[in-house]
């Protein structure tokens, strides 16, 4: 029999540990090992068509050779470890994108988390510039946004691709598939513009999908737009970077965020994110004079939890403003998340009450058609100066940004008279390729 000295004993009882070590983080789900940062969901084609892809904004690149410092990726760490240890082969050139914070690290070839951009020769791409899937025309209160330009028309753009991996997601068949799985349309940013003008839509809206990750395409949308005379709004989950965020909020005019909970656990297990970047995302918005707006989906059994709506509140009203618009939405099974009921709507007039509770002036109900609560009330004298049903706007008691009928400041972007609506050139809410409007 062959002797084992004790050399080779205790390097198999490390490679032991070290597999063992993979296998417990996979089963007790700690941080290191379940991030998805690096993760690549599909292979992308070597040679895409140029015409769709532009050189990414935000991204760096590094060779890793030897060690590697884990907690660039993973999170706190005691030292550097031997890139065998990772749960991925390491060699050659890679590229960090920083557009997002999952900070994805990506080899040749292959793509980050979102799906859609690209390392190609040292540099990394986005590979949906001007090639959106869905296109639309909806009322802007469909987004929502209740105090920006009501009964507004909105040409709505989205590409394929996520940040997030949101199990309830409405637009599953566009966000989470690459760009060569969906129907697209050639589309640069002059022609969104010109298309917007032909449809009478004031605003173009950045919808759908998550339009973060088409940064560079949603950036020089807008600064065309504005150069047009058009606004620009962003319905976004906020998981981006600052740097990034502070640029687009030079570009654009709104900006919706959907807060998706109040738990980072929550983020984690339902999203696959993380709550403290969406939070300093908000607060960065706030920040730069953008207009803003939140949504909670309340998800039964999952952030329905009164005590953590009420947190949610407290922190908006106190650490941002009072004044910033919350949408409390109902939740409709979707996706990988069948199995739960809607959300009753007297959960939904609970978080509502904790909301004013902790000093919210504007708080809504959403998925809830024709609610009282889907109209705006002046917080001064209990007046309501929009007046809603579903989707469009029956009255408008605003003089400027003031209460018609005290004088009260109403926080928001407004007409100068009343709502210009005005003829669409397409059905209000039509949807013109694949994606659902929202």
């Amino acid at each position: 029999m062959r002797r084992i000295t004790r050399r080779r004993l205790l390097l198999g009882l490390g490679a032991l540990a070290a597999c063992g070590l993979g296998a417990a983080a996979g089963l007790s789900g700690s941080r290191w090992y379940e991030r998805p940062l690096q993760k690549v969901p599909e292979a992308a084609p070597v040679q895409p068509p140029p015409r769709w892809s532009i050189e990414a904004r935000y991204y760096g690149s590094s060779q890793i050779e030897g060690t590697i410092n884990c907690s660039a990726c993973h999170g706190t760490t005691d030292q550097p470890l031997h890139v065998s240890y990772c749960h991925i082969p390491h060699a050659g050139t890679y590229v960090q994108c920083a557009l997002c914070p999952h900070r994805c690290i990506i080899a040749e070839g292959e793509r980050g988390l979102c799906r859609v951009r690209e390392h190609r020769n040292g540099r990394l791409y986005s590979m949906v510039y001007g090639n959106p899937c869905a296109l639309g025309v909806d009322p802007i209160e469909k987004k929502p946004f209740y105090h920006f330009l009501p009964g507004a028309t909105a040409f709505s753009l989205a590409t394929a691709g996520c940040s997030l991996r949101c199990l309830y997601c409405q637009n599953w068949s566009i966000s989470q598939v690459p760009p060569e799985e969906t129907q697209n349309a050639d589309l640069p940013p002059e022609d969104v513009v010109r298309s917007a003008q032909q449809s009478n839509a004031p605003v173009i809206a950045y919808t759908y999908s998550e339009p973060t990750v088409s940064f560079e395409y949603m950036l020089d949308t807008a600064l065309k737009g504005r150069e047009a005379g058009l606004r620009s709004v962003v319905v976004s989950s906020g998981f981006i970077n600052p740097d990034p965020l502070r640029e687009l909020c030079q570009a654009v005019d709104g900006i919706k965020i959907d807060l998706k909970g109040f738990n980072e656990e929550f983020y984690q297990r339902v999203c696959s994110a993380e709550l403290g970047p969406v939070l300093r995302a908000i607060e960065i918005v706030h920040e730069m004079g953008v207009h803003l707006e939140i949504v909670n989906l309340v998800v039964p059994t999952l952030n329905d939890d009164l005590d953590q709506l009420r947190a949610l509140s407290r922190w908006l009203a106190r650490e941002v403003s009072a004044d910033v618009p919350l949408h409390f939405s109902r939740f409709f099974p979707q996706y990988k998340l069948m199995n739960l009921p809607p959300t009753p709507v007297e959960t939904l007039k609970q978080a509502r009450e904790v909301a004013l509770e902790e000093g919210l002036r504007y708080v809504y109900v959403g998925n809830v058609p024709g609610h009282e609560w889907d109209n705006t009330y002046c917080p001064a004298c209990g007046q309501a100066v929009i007046l809603r049903q579903g989707f469009s706007v029956l009255e408008y008691h605003l003089k400027g940004s003031a209460c018609a009928f005290c004088g009260q400041q109403i926080p928001g972007v407004w007409w100068p008279g009343q709502p210009q609506a005005g003829p669409s050139a397409l059905p209000v809410g039509q949807v013109l390729m694949d994606g659902r409007p929202g």
